[in-house]
């Protein structure tokens, strides 16, 4: 396990399931001596993550995971080293969680349309801030008897292709881009999640490439946005992949980053510290955290 873990998602995240607190106790558990919060396009947790993380001993770092488009891909970009106080960056994700609550309406309704029973007044309930994702979804569907035989939750169910991860892997598989209950949600272009985190002091970091942009073409052009670095170390990344992530930050004089991208129970496989750095945990570490020192 490793002692530096930069993407970490709290219950502040509309798919994540631990308080900010317990997440900082359990970094400290794990070993984790360097942690970044990254919520998906929320700061709300950040304070008492950074709070709890100090009293035990845990160097934290406050970020952010922005949802953001980029030729008509969902990137996500990670934000380290932010003013939590930023006022733009309050409006904007104030904004941003107005779409997903609109949406999450949406995504319900495109679920339901593949004859994909669910109780939508618990799933209402469970996302607690209005924001429904596919996973809270996915949560009370794979309880409904009913769906045992729905081509779509069968291999989801214990024994199926796809029971390692059942929550996620009904946003996957379901709801993904591309997939038959897909709803678009009209997040802002990449250079201006860029933009935002510069403007509140942060460093942008592109978030796990390899399942966010697979094309290498499309790659080489959004490693032209201006981005202070590359995810190139996380759990969705093979070694060959991580590799190659390393050599492309560095044709690019760009910083390396790495992250387990821990959710908690929709990735149950995946612990805090589960981060492959292949030899390179202490030199990214360093580099990343003088370049977060600098923009202070």
């Amino acid at each position: 396990m490793a002692q530096t873990d930069l993407h970490i998602h709290s219950a502040v995240s509309v798919d994540g399931e631990i308080s900010p607190r317990g997440l900082a106790e359990l970094c400290c558990q794990e070993g984790v001596t360097l942690a970044a919060l990254t919520d998906h396009n929320n700061i709300a947790g950040v304070a008492e993550f950074i709070w709890r993380c100090a009293q035990l001993g845990v160097q934290a770092i406050p970020g952010v995971e922005l949802d953001c488009m980029f030729e008509g891909n969902l990137l996500h970009v990670l934000g380290y080293g932010i003013d939590i106080a930023n006022a733009l960056l309050l409006q904007t994700v104030q904004t941003v969680h107005g779409l997903q609550v609109e949406a999450g309406l949406r995504l319900m309704d495109a679920v339901a349309a593949l004859d994909i029973g669910f109780d939508r007044e618990q799933v209402l309930e469970w996302a607690g801030d209005g924001a429904v994702c596919a996973e809270t979804i996915a949560q009370s569907a794979l309880q409904q008897p009913e769906n045992r035989t729905h081509p779509l939750i069968r291999p989801l169910l214990p024994g199926g292709a796809l029971s390692d991860r059942p929550l996620v892997n009904f946003y996957w598989s379901v709801c993904a881009p591309g997939k038959p209950a897909y709803v678009p949600v009209e997040f802002m272009a990449a250079e201006q999640a860029i933009d935002l985190i510069h403007a509140a002091g942060g460093i942008a970091v592109l978030a796990h490439p390899g399942i966010s942009l697979p094309d290498s073409a499309v790659l080489d052009r959004a490693l032209r946005l201006p981005l202070d670095g590359v995810e190139a170390f996380s759990t969705y990344h093979t070694a060959q992949q991580t590799s190659f992530y390393v050599q492309k930050a560095k044709e690019r004089d760009l910083l390396l980053s790495g992250g387990s991208d821990f959710h908690g129970k929709i990735k149950p496989d995946i612990r805090i510290g589960a981060v492959d750095w292949q030899g390179g945990e202490s030199e990214a570490r360093t580099a990343l955290l003088d370049a977060v020192l600098r923009t202070r």
